[in-house]
């Protein structure tokens, strides 16, 4: 029961962070966003463990899974919140959905497993043809958009190489989740800060309202209690179906999208949605049931 919850929380948080991250960008740069995000969050877990005995991290005996962990907030996300200038909240959890796809690719050189069967290739043929109808698409996605599609695509890959380096670490060593993701925040947090200072500069904050609540959703529950559940998932169940997960989120950020955010979605990206979304019901193997790891 409580890893379906945990499932249903990481799909809410999931549907409601693209539309998070681009209404963060009202008053702060994305790496600032990103950055002072994280640094909440890992301020918050720690003071959460510290009150309630936890032990602290680790470093010397789980330093690589932190690392591996890290990838998944820097520099992935990093690219997420600069993609986010540049295409709707709608289409970054579109893409995010391709994830199941590099997730089999890479499964083989990481995990030495092949996820590369007939049916899975289909589903690859299918969701690139729908990726197409979200190039060809130019009622929504202009110019200025095909960077941001394409810095999805990069988080993409780094996103399943870090679950896949995560799912392979965990079954040498027993991590809590929530030392995941804190090991995960410290390991991350440098090269955010250096990137800020040297990218885009120090400035003085002016936080508005819209961006505040962003920032406080996505510190709270975006990071510090998705990742915690996140983890929690990518230790009890398979890659593959955590990786389900995408083919959800899609729809329901899509929705949110057009409802709070007024976004359109074309009749094209429809069908490049429907495409994705399709080949992930064929390349996962949708209808059946949710498979646990073996204790």
């Amino acid at each position: 029961m409580l890893v379906r919850f945990t499932y249903l929380l990481v799909i809410a948080i999931w549907a409601t962070t693209p539309l998070a991250i681009k209404l963060g960008g009202d008053s702060l740069t994305p790496i600032a966003g990103l950055t002072l995000r994280i640094a909440l969050a890992f301020m918050v877990g720690s003071l959460i463990c510290t009150i309630g005995g936890y032990a602290g991290l680790a470093i010397r005996r789980h330093w690589k899974l932190y690392a591996a962990a890290s990838i998944s907030l820097f520099p992935n996300m990093a690219l997420v919140y600069i993609a986010a200038q540049s295409i709707s909240s709608g289409l970054i959890a579109l893409l995010f959905g391709l994830t199941p796809f590099f997730t089999a690719v890479l499964a083989k050189p990481i995990l030495g497993e092949n996820m590369l069967q007939p049916r899975k290739l289909l589903g690859i043929g299918l969701a690139l043809g729908g990726l197409a109808c979200i190039f060809f698409d130019k009622a929504t996605v202009t110019a200025g958009s095909y960077l941001g599609i394409s810095l999805m695509l990069v988080s993409n890959c780094l996103f399943s190489v870090s679950a896949l380096w995560v799912k392979k670490l965990n079954a040498q060593m027993a991590v809590e989740p929530t030392e995941q993701a804190l090991g995960a925040m410290a390991f991350a947090l440098p090269g955010m800060a250096l990137s800020w200072i040297f990218w885009f500069g120090i400035e003085p904050l002016s936080l508005s309202s819209t961006s505040l609540g962003s920032l406080l959703y996505l510190s709270l529950f975006g990071s510090l209690v998705g990742f915690v559940a996140y983890y929690s998932l990518l230790k009890n169940l398979a890659v593959e179906t955590v990786s389900l997960i995408p083919f959800i989120t899609p729809i329901l950020a899509m929705a949110i999208g057009v409802l709070v955010a007024d976004e359109s979605v074309s009749l094209l990206m429809m069908a490049g949605a429907g495409l994705i979304l399709v080949a992930l019901a064929i390349h996962q193997n949708f209808w059946r049931a949710p498979k646990m790891v073996s204790p």
